[in-house]
């Protein structure tokens, strides 16, 4: 792995930042990997604060400003990792050698002084990184408590009502009236909500899923 002290400082926005093929290297795993958990878990991922994304004409400056980077030749979109970014993504990999490694980068490429080579810089404690640890847990779980938006409670009525008419159409079948009604119980019950509005973002897929193999109470 490259030495963090020799390493280039990027820096976008007066923001010190790593591109994907760096951070990469850094956290001793692939850019597919890193791109792979940027794109699985894209929604704990703000842009200006886990990362920047330069195309067009600011693509094209920083390129000119890294000619002799052959792995920028065919990108049209680059990924800039900040220090809270490549925390992200050092967590993501759930490995030993990333942590370690992610102490390194923080003490030797993110770090605010100009003195790398000289001064000695002491790893993240480990009773910070568990503190920052239950503090992400945190924020997940907060995330999963995020109820369905209008949109969102939009399509469940729709696919609500085409089983319930695809139901109604079989014979000997209920009255339309009583299948919506026991339908939506059955959600319900399934997410143990008061109402169908209260299921939660993350269900949502699971409950369209349900929904659609519903065959209705005996």
């Amino acid at each position: 792995m490259q030495q963090l002290q020799e390493r280039e400082i990027i820096a976008h926005n007066d923001i010190r930042v790593l591109t994907t093929a760096q951070l990469a290297e850094s956290l001793n795993t692939k850019s597919s990997i890193i791109n792979r958990n940027f794109q699985r878990n894209k929604k704990n991922f703000l842009h200006g604060v886990h990362y920047f994304a330069l195309t067009g004409e600011e693509l094209k400056r920083f390129k000119a400003s890294r000619q002799n980077d052959v792995t920028l030749k065919y990108v049209s979109v680059l990924y800039l990792w900040t220090e809270q970014g490549a925390w992200m993504h050092a967590r993501h990999l759930k490995t030993e050698k990333a942590r370690t490694a992610m102490n390194a980068l923080i003490a030797n490429y993110f770090s605010t002084s100009k003195q790398f080579q000289r001064q000695e810089h002491l790893p993240i404690p480990y009773e910070r990184f568990i503190e920052i640890e239950r503090k992400v847990e945190w924020l997940e779980q907060q995330l999963r408590e995020v109820t369905l938006h209008s949109g969102e409670q939009i399509r469940v009525r729709k696919a609500v009502a085409a089983r319930v008419y695809e139901l109604s159409e079989k014979p000997g079948s209920k009255s339309k009236q009583l299948l919506f009604r026991e339908l939506y119980a059955a959600l319900k019950e399934r997410y143990q909500v008061g109402s169908y509005r209260d299921i939660k973002q993350y269900q949502l897929q699971d409950a369209l899923r349900f929904i659609e193999t519903w065959e209705g109470r005996l």
